[in-house]
């Protein structure tokens, strides 16, 4: 090897970020659902400890059929933005879209029927949109920690889709942080229910999507030649 070669390999590798290992999606996947479920549990703790007085008195079909969608838009979810992010398993990410769009049957189906048992605007109780505030940001807040986790090895994996990727792994996250609000609040409302639980997982994937977004692009390596 001459010296201007040598002088010349240099030159194309000065300033190249050092490649590092991406970890398993099997790993990263269980970290995302961990932390999701350890929040999830210290929501459920800290409300039954303080005996907040919203303590949901009993479980009601409407309630199983809203976790079932919410646990299945979640696994379908993390599914899509793990399977984009990574070259070669873009079976995982079509499985993940499908299950995910799937769940959109149940959140209809429960949106529609809540609705149609709504007595109308003149049995919304004084406080009720503070209490639908309250339920969607008691998810979307907690959430913030495992989408910016998602956010972080996007950064790393996904040099394209970055958006998707973020507004699924939002979704993911608040697919499962939804689950204390539905088992414990005791908000008697339809409408409640449809704004406060059932959609937050869309609102505020779209809310978390737009927060983590800027981040992903900054945090990207440069794809330049």
């Amino acid at each position: 090897m001459t010296p201007r070669t040598e002088e010349l390999i240099h030159e194309l590798a000065r300033g190249l970020h050092p490649v590092r290992r991406l970890p398993g999606l099997g790993r990263v996947a269980a970290s995302v659902v961990g932390l999701c479920s350890s929040l999830a549990a210290a929501h459920l703790g800290f409300t039954f400890a303080t005996k907040s007085p919203w303590i949901k008195p009993a479980f009601a079909s409407v309630d199983a059929w809203t976790i079932a969608a919410h646990a299945l838009l979640a696994a379908g979810a993390l599914a899509f933005a793990l399977g984009a992010c990574v070259p070669g398993r873009g079976r995982l990410a079509r499985t993940g879209m499908l299950a995910a769009t799937a769940a959109l049957v149940p959140v209809v189906w429960i949106g529609c029927a809540r609705l149609a048992a709504w007595p109308g605007p003149a049995a919304l109780a004084p406080g009720w949109l503070g209490s639908v505030f309250a339920c969607s940001l008691g998810a979307i807040v907690p959430a913030v920690l495992p989408a910016l986790l998602l956010a972080h090895f996007a950064s790393r994996a996904a040099p394209r889709h970055s958006a998707l990727v973020l507004l699924a792994g939002a979704a993911a996250s608040l697919g499962l942080l939804t689950l204390p609000g539905v088992l414990c609040c005791a908000y008697p409302d339809e409408l409640h229910h449809v704004l406060g639980h059932l959609l937050t997982p869309a609102l505020g994937a779209l809310i978390l999507a737009l927060v983590a977004l800027p981040l992903f692009l900054t945090s990207r390596p440069s794809q330049q030649a």
